[in-house]
């Protein structure tokens, strides 16, 4: 297919953009910056002048690599970043999601983000590929520049990464889509009632709790370990919250969660991880850097 005036440009991006962004947005972790890959992307398209002839694989190869680059010249930042770094939530309705401010493919779990940063970018980019979109290794060859034997080699070497045993802050990892919305609605809900002791139950004995503020609000630089130390925080942020602030109920990335408000403006978004057999919950995950927010405040602005 030539790319000329006549190729029509918006039904390529209606049609492709959600699995674009699906792609930019599991690599990078944040919306924003996926969004603005995509729409790099589409420019860069629109200025192409040779023939293309498989529209679909030359987008995702686009993608992959912008953030290949992205990830490569981000890690510097990563290194001096003030306290946990966490990806930045899909926060999206309560109310049977009629608006979506981003267009996923597939829900994948928020943990599952979390846990992926620990791959280097050309193993995130495989295990993206393949293990969320279902690409081929001899497709993703062809968009990395990597044989489709390096390929398999980089997806295991990502997969023991991520299936370690090692107790740190990001395990253990809950499937891509977990089968706890009833775990994490309750906690929704107890979180909301104040009921710290129905909080408690949900916890397992190794709960671990995150926050990240990015050095811009008050939030504990290290990580919370354990059940009785992650309950005195929760029941400090719970009596400060209830009393200046509001809880709203939302979905992020997919699950029900909530969302913490001052004078109607988004302060904190809480999202879960779950053990395995999905009894118990494993880590607590608070965003407050206002950087990672955007989403939620779109949201609210849009029903007010």
């Amino acid at each position: 297919m030539e790319l000329d005036e006549m190729i029509d440009y918006h039904a390529i991006y209606d049609q492709y953009r959600p699995l674009l962004f699906s792609i930019a947005y599991r690599m990078l972790g944040m919306s924003q910056d996926a969004e603005d890959v995509v729409q790099d992307v589409f420019v860069a398209l629109q200025q192409q002048n040779t023939e293309v002839s498989h529209i679909k694989a030359y987008l995702c190869k686009l993608v992959t690599n912008r953030c290949l680059n992205e990830l490569k010249s981000s890690r510097k930042a990563k290194t001096t970043y003030i306290g946990p770094w966490l990806p930045e939530p899909i926060v999206t309705s309560a109310e049977g999601n009629p608006e979506k401010a981003f267009e996923l493919k597939d829900d994948i779990a928020y943990a599952y983000l979390v846990v992926m940063q620990r791959l280097t970018p050309m193993e995130r980019a495989v295990f993206v590929l393949r293990e969320t979109l279902g690409f081929t290794f001899e497709e993703i060859g062809e968009w990395i520049g990597k044989s489709e034997v390096n390929c398999r080699q980089l997806f295991s070497r990502g997969k023991r990464k991520l299936n370690a045993t090692k107790d740190d802050a990001g395990m253990p990892i809950s499937p891509l889509k977990p089968d706890s919305q009833a775990l994490s609605a309750s906690f929704s809900a107890a979180f909301r009632a104040g009921d710290i002791a129905a909080i408690v139950e949900l916890l397992s004995e190794d709960t671990i709790l995150l926050t990240d503020g990015g050095g811009k609000v008050r939030a504990a630089i290290n990580p919370i370990w354990g059940r009785d130390r992650v309950q005195a925080l929760l029941s400090y942020s719970i009596s400060n919250y209830l009393r200046d602030g509001t809880v709203e109920k939302v979905v992020v990335n997919g699950i029900e969660s909530f969302m913490v408000m001052y004078d109607r403006n988004p302060y904190a978004v809480y999202s879960l991880a779950f053990n395995p057999d999905g009894s118990a919950i494993s880590r607590v995950y608070v965003i407050m850097n206002p950087d990672k927010l955007h989403g939620a405040v779109r949201l609210f602005e849009r029903h007010s």
